[in-house]
């Protein structure tokens, strides 16, 4: 008896204490341990110092033909590829093709008439008053959607969410204009574009356009799948924003944007302002002119992926999962506590 409540007590003392006395005693026993315990498929990446602290690959590619993961795999990360219409856009606004104040009427003349009531940076913000997009019922009615249906559902509206710039409202309508005013000024597509001034620039290799889901001709794609190892469903054709990303390849695009040089650091704190919880960067904290973290979670289905750079420990923390048990985030922070153990 005695035995069994010193047990209890010592685990909750670890509980209390955790970042003191009884934390793991590296990286890969934590996220093994995550493994084990079947909440982890998936790459793990943590790059500090501009070194490796941490790289493996966790579980398979595929619930069917069981083929492991590896380095080289590529996942969709949801929400977290926004952030290329907006560094694009962005681009284009430091090389003076257009500016932030602009109605998007000036770009996109086959819009209903609430497009001359919207600008540009209002589309950064999710200040617009774009309704969301109608994803259950998509998914529901087994549509496959494509890029032409989400535009015809939108010319549909005829009356936006609010006025814009009085409220917030987080759409994927938002950047998904914003790819077309990329491709309307730039004059090439938004996969050209993006390729050509983020990618090769950021010496992201590995990554690349997607054509449809379910992945069928892609490189090295990891399928995403359920708990009871059922693939996704969801059918897409065409999509603009459909990519697929290497850890590594975040990793690089991170460092060459946090190094100022695929946009000022100027434009970087002008596309991270927000208005609600998040802008099209997610979160950076700033302090001053000082960045103390960016931070990023996205979802696809059973995709989900964090990416996370501290400036202050030069630590890049990414987590790109094609199994989904909502614990990316608690991974990452759990991640951030080891290294900074390691370090004291």
């Amino acid at each position: 008896m005695k035995h069994k409540m010193l047990i209890i007590f010592m685990a909750m003392f670890c509980a209390a204490f955790l970042n003191i006395s009884c934390q793991y005693n590296s990286i890969h026993e934590y996220v093994e341990e995550q493994y084990f315990n079947g909440e982890l498929n998936g790459n793990i990446l943590v790059v500090k110092n501009d070194e490796v602290l941490y790289e493996n690959s966790f579980g398979v590619a595929h619930p069917e033909t069981k083929e492991p993961l590896t380095a080289s795999h590529r996942f969709a990360i949801g929400s977290i590829s926004k952030e290329f219409p907006g560094m694009a856009t962005m681009q284009l606004y430091e090389r003076g093709k257009l500016k932030l104040e602009d109605k998007i009427s000036m770009y996109l003349e086959d819009l209903p008439s609430w497009a001359s009531s919207i600008t540009i940076q209002q589309l950064f913000k999710y200040t617009s008053g774009l309704p969301r997009v109608a994803w259950e019922r998509y998914g529901e009615n087994k549509i496959t959607v494509t890029h032409e249906l989400l535009l015809n559902d939108l010319k549909k509206v005829k009356a936006l969410s609010f006025k814009p710039g009085t409220d917030y409202l987080y759409s994927n309508y938002n950047p998904i204009l914003l790819i077309h005013i990329v491709e309307k000024v730039s004059g090439q597509s938004f996969e050209d574009y993006v390729t050509q001034n983020i990618f090769k620039p950021a010496k992201m290799t590995n990554s690349y356009f997607g054509k449809a889901v379910p992945w069928k001709n892609e490189v090295l794609p990891a399928h995403p799948f359920d708990q009871d190892n059922n693939l996704d469903a969801f059918r897409m054709d065409g999509l603009k924003f459909l990519m697929l990303f290497s850890a590594q390849d975040l990793y690089q695009y991170l460092y060459h944007l946090h190094s100022y040089q695929l946009l000022s650091k100027k434009s970087v704190k002008l596309l991270s302002e927000r208005e609600g919880s998040q802008s099209p960067l997610g979160v950076l904290e700033w302090d001053d002119d000082q960045l103390e973290v960016h931070h990023h979670h996205g979802e696809q289905g059973n995709y989900e992926s964090v990416i996370r750079y501290y400036p202050e420990e030069q630590l890049y923390i990414i987590i790109l999962k094609n199994q989904k048990f909502f614990n990316v985030m608690d991974m990452a922070d759990e991640i951030k506590d080891i290294v900074n153990q390691k370090t004291i």
